[in-house]
């Protein structure tokens, strides 16, 4: 390749967020051009690289195929770490992107599936971390089909169900949008080594699930609702006794001492939807209280 045949800083840019999934419109408005300057930029790299098709531009700009007559795909690929991105806000692509475009970092995909052909995808030999953006149940197929490790990016302050449920589906990291820009590479190289890695406040909901018996999650419902220990007895059907005794048991299980702990930890363990808010006292029942 000779000096007219090197791409230029605004084409490498332009590749780089074709290979990020961006259209052609969504690459304009990024750079304060018109679509038709990235048009005639992406024609231009196309015939520096001897490519007809965007899937081939970003693939050869990677390093993951190369002209004629050189190694091999899986031969280019061998030990490669990528990153595969999915995100469905716009924003949240454009962070996770300057991080690693910043590093260096090459990017397989962004947004809801891998943006090349099926012929294309020989490339999958490579090394993979799958960084996804507020997943949904079916996101996880993603780093599951790849083989990748995978880092979850919530856009809101995470929330403890949202950790716990990510570290259950084999999440290496679990990383706020508001810090990609700063610790996310360091991150992925982190994970790359197989660590684990959450903030030092999310580590204490990751203790382990504690298992209930049928009775207790009862109990711990009809509390959740702001029942007395009266009011239990006579929806369970029970005795006043038996619902004190299983709720102590159950505070047991739960490291709490009284009914907002019990509440508060239950929620951060994924066993309720929300912390209710517990009127009177919110502290242990008062003496007498049945």
């Amino acid at each position: 390749m000779d000096d007219t045949d090197v791409l230029t800083a605004r084409e490498l840019e332009i590749l780089s967020l074709t290979g990020s999934g961006h259209s052609a419109q969504e690459i304009a408005d990024l750079l304060s051009v018109s679509r038709c300057a990235v048009e005639n930029h992406r024609r231009r790299i196309y015939r520096k690289l001897g490519v007809v098709g965007q899937g081939q531009a970003v693939l050869r700009g990677l390093g993951l195929i190369g002209p004629p007559g050189q190694a091999s795909r899986a031969e280019l690929v061998r030990g490669r770490e990528l990153v595969v991105v999915h995100a469905r806000c716009l924003l949240a692509v454009e962070m996770v992107t300057r991080a690693l475009l910043g590093a260096g970092q090459a990017l397989a995909a962004v947004r809801d599936a891998l943006p090349y052909d099926e012929e294309e995808q020989g490339w999958l030999g490579a090394r993979f971390t799958a960084v996804l953006v507020d997943p949904v149940p079916a996101d996880w197929a993603l780093p599951a089909g790849l083989g990748a490790r995978a880092v979850a990016v919530p856009t809101m302050p995470p929330e403890p169900a949202m950790v716990t449920d990510a570290v259950a589906r084999g999440a290496y990291a679990v990383l706020w949008l508001r810090d990609v820009p700063e610790l996310l590479c360091a991150v992925l190289e982190l994970v790359a080594r197989k660590y684990v890695v959450v903030g030092a406040g999310m580590w204490r909901w990751l203790s382990p699930v504690p298992r209930l018996t049928g009775r207790e999650r009862e109990v711990l419902a009809s509390i959740a609702r702001g029942h007395t220990i009266r009011q239990t007895a006579r929806l369970l059907g029970i005795a006043s006794k038996t619902v004190e005794s299983t709720r102590a048991r159950l505070f047991r299980k739960l490291g709490a001492r009284n009914r907002s702990e019990a509440l508060t930890n239950a929620y951060r363990a994924g066993l309720v939807a929300a912390v209710p808010e517990v009127t009177g006292p919110g502290s242990p029942d008062p003496p007498g209280r049945t």
